[in-house]
């Protein structure tokens, strides 16, 4: 029988564990995804240097949120999220998803709706009205699984390189 995942709170501690899973999201994964064409208009510069500023970010920051999915002991998957208010909409307090990333092997099994919905309860308890999260057009399965937990598709962002 395999071991119930939990989901824990990051710490400055998972440092390494976050900056791992902030890659493969951002290389590893994407260039699964992505058209060769569509990459550079992805791309960073010094992209080690700006994941490495993110996750400091993440792990340093005023209301952010990093939750970490564990299966036996082992980080398997995680989430990132902060709050924003925004007092000219009717629903202000906004609960903002930023990065959700499981690991290959561990798909399809339920962590990433037990870290979803871990994050979103954060959010309510936090008094939050609305949550609003994001993905790659080109992420079929990221779609799916957003519309699968509730979310609405509400925007489409267009780039063209000149």
């Amino acid at each position: 029988m395999t071991q119930a995942v939990t989901i824990r709170s990051a710490t400055r501690a998972d440092h390494a564990i976050v900056l791992r899973f902030h890659r493969d999201l951002y290389i590893r994964h994407r260039d699964d995804l992505a058209r060769p064409d569509v990459v550079p208009m992805l791309a960073y510069r010094d992209i080690e240097a700006t994941l490495r500023d993110d996750v400091e970010g993440l792990l340093s920051g005023r209301g952010a949120r990093v939750l970490i999915a564990e299966r036996e002991g082992k980080a398997v998957g995680y989430v990132t999220g902060h709050i924003e208010n925004d007092p000219r909409r009717v629903l202000s307090r906004r609960g903002m998803v930023e990065d959700w990333f499981v690991m290959k092997s561990e798909r399809g099994q339920g962590t990433g709706k037990l870290l979803m919905d871990a994050l979103i309860e954060s959010f309510r308890g936090d008094g939050c009205e609305v949550v609003e999260s994001g993905t790659w057009a080109f992420n079929e399965h990221a779609r799916r699984a957003h519309i699968k937990a509730g979310f609405i598709e509400i925007e489409i962002k267009f780039r063209k390189r000149l």
